[in-house]
């Protein structure tokens, strides 16, 4: 998971990472999506476009969608990390893994 090109790989293909799973933002169930990639991330794209207009930029070949995807996944990674490095220090790790090993295996990405 912490490859050096797993996320813009991943983002530059339309897979993007989120606590939930992960989702493929070029599929057309996202065409009328207007929330944000990942409602828990704080990254710029998340912030700022909604999951139909990432698709929309994917569907008319703009750039900026594999931009914003890898941006995206690369901040999802930090921010994990972050949260792991917290609950070390917390003494919380085993219950943090737990629960974002279910989260994610869920695989819904929603």
């Amino acid at each position: 998971m912490f490859d050096c090109v797993l996320p813009t790989r991943n983002g530059r293909n339309g897979t993007l990472l989120t606590a939930r799973g992960p989702i493929n933002i070029k599929s057309k169930i996202y065409e009328r999506d207007f929330s944000p990639l990942d409602p828990e991330c704080d990254c710029y794209a998340c912030r700022t476009f909604s999951r139909a207009y990432i698709r929309h930029l994917y569907r008319t070949g703009e750039i900026l969608a594999s931009r914003l995807c890898s941006w995206h996944n690369l901040r999802f990674l930090v921010a994990l990390a972050e949260k792991m490095r917290q609950a070390i220090l917390d003494g919380t790790f085993p219950a943090f893994r737990e629960d974002f090993t279910a989260s994610y295996a869920s695989g819904s990405g929603e």
